[in-house]
């Protein structure tokens, strides 16, 4: 059974990493930081996904557009790639599994911005090889406010699509939000996306729910060695339906 605390000791683990460049560069090349930073997050998902399942960086190409840079691109290293270096990949739409967006801080106005972004990769993906992946936003810190407000926005720039459908966003350690076709029992209809204010343990809800969503038979058949026994549904906090 896993326990609360394994959550929680992801959270300190990427707080104890996340600023480590920082203390170096001491604020003359932020760029180089945020690089970091998604390869912190790269990291920790390279150890629970298989190995068919490669994490990089970069970019997915389709004969007529290019998507915007992705932090995180997850893919299938069974498919063929345009061209890799190190971390560094061009891919074809059949060969991704997920894309992250990766933020230091997010507020109400770069949330917005960052959704979007997402938003448009994924509907790139997705228009030209429709699929089930996962699409994520992860933020190191969180300075939105309303939670009602952010919500709102995550809707706005999904349009009702479902080319356009965003999976999971972390912002901070302890807010977390996650999109539901189906109820948590998988008996009735949702779509909706769920707010949830869990204490230092968005992290771990982010890694462990993008995991879910690439291997969803692997986690479902040992729910109770992915995530607490308590749950998070008593810590919700607001939601929004996608109709």
């Amino acid at each position: 059974m896993l326990d609360a605390n394994y959550f929680k000791s992801l959270a300190l683990e990427l707080d104890a990493l996340r600023n480590r460049v920082r203390s170096f560069i001491r604020g003359s090349h932020w760029p180089t930081d945020g690089e970091w930073k998604e390869s912190i997050l790269r990291s920790f998902l390279r150890r629970n996904l298989p190995e068919s399942v490669q994490v990089g960086r970069g970019f997915v190409i389709t004969e007529n557009d290019t998507s915007n840079q992705i932090d995180i691109l997850i893919y299938d290293s069974t498919k063929p790639v345009l061209f890799r270096d190190g971390d560094l990949v061009f891919v074809t739409p059949d060969a991704v599994l997920g894309i992250i967006e990766v933020k230091t801080s997010l507020n109400g106005t770069t949330f917005k911005e960052s959704i979007k972004k997402l938003c448009d990769n994924a509907e790139l993906i997705q228009v030209k090889y429709p699929g089930n992946r996962v699409y994520g936003l992860f933020s190191f810190k969180d300075q939105t406010k309303r939670i009602e407000t952010t919500l709102d926005a995550v809707k706005a720039s999904v349009r009702t699509s479902g080319a356009r459908i965003v999976h999971c966003i972390c912002l901070g350690n302890s807010k977390f939000i996650r999109y539901w076709n189906l109820d948590p029992e998988g008996k009735r209809l949702l779509d909706k996306w769920y707010a949830y204010e869990l204490k230092r343990m968005a992290p771990g809800y982010f890694i462990h729910n993008i995991i879910e969503r690439i291997c969803p038979q692997s986690v479902a058949q040992n729910q109770a060695l992915w995530y607490p026994q308590e749950g998070k549904e008593r810590h919700k906090i607001g939601e929004i339906s996608l109709r």
